[in-house]
């Protein structure tokens, strides 16, 4: 399958794109295609392409753009349409100390899910610190996703799968989405306040 990372040159796209292309081939989109190109030389099998370019050519897109940058999406509505477009957007701003939520009501994921109108969304990935994806192997981990239906779901959890050692988790519809993308500020501000280093998502269960 063909994925496109858009924001494949920033760290956490860089090493999403890392991960996926054990299994995809990978198509790193960037606002500057040479840019985009010189970070796909570290990921073997992969090439770069501008915004559009990668969209066009991609069979599942994965958005690590800040959420600064959200509004850009717009201008690829008909590349993404009748795609699955993954948004790892986490809106967060520093009030006082701490990490907190930027947005008001809604989130990330359902903005970017109204500038593509046309595309089936969800959010995967935003609870897992850039350098849990950094290594050749990654940690056990619970991926949790909220989509735009439960196909879009299934779509998005074949894509976690893919990645050994992470389990998707179904958190419901996209309007769970703000509840998976508050969950990040949370995790990093434990991490701070607890000494930790990273932490990320896990869930035991227990049948029976």
């Amino acid at each position: 399958m063909k994925v496109a990372v858009l924001g494949g040159t920033g760290k956490m796209g860089g090493n999403i794109a890392k991960q996926l292309a054990k299994s995809h081939e990978i198509i790193i989109g960037s606002r500057d295609p040479a840019r985009a190109a010189e970070a796909a030389k570290a990921i073997k099998g992969a090439k770069g392409a501008d915004y559009a370019g990668a969209c066009r050519e991609a069979d599942v897109i994965v958005f690590t753009l800040p959420y600064s940058a959200i509004s850009m999406a717009a201008g690829l509505a008909d590349e993404a349409a009748g795609k699955l477009v993954v948004s790892v957007v986490n809106p967060i701003k520093l009030q006082g100390s701490l990490l907190v939520d930027s947005m008001e009501q809604g989130s990330g994921a359902e903005e970017l899910a109204r500038l593509l109108p046309k595309s089936r969304v969800a959010t995967a990935f935003n609870n897992v610190p850039v350098a849990m994806f950094g290594g050749d192997v990654v940690v056990p981990m619970d991926i949790v996703v909220a989509a735009s239906s439960k196909e879009a779901y299934e779509e998005a959890a074949a894509l976690v799968r893919s990645i050994p050692n992470l389990r998707p988790l179904y958190a419901g519809d996209l309007s769970q989405a703000r509840v998976v993308e508050m969950m990040t500020p949370l995790l990093l501000n434990m991490a701070k306040l607890n000494g930790t280093g990273s932490l990320t998502t896990r869930f035991p269960s227990k049948k029976g």
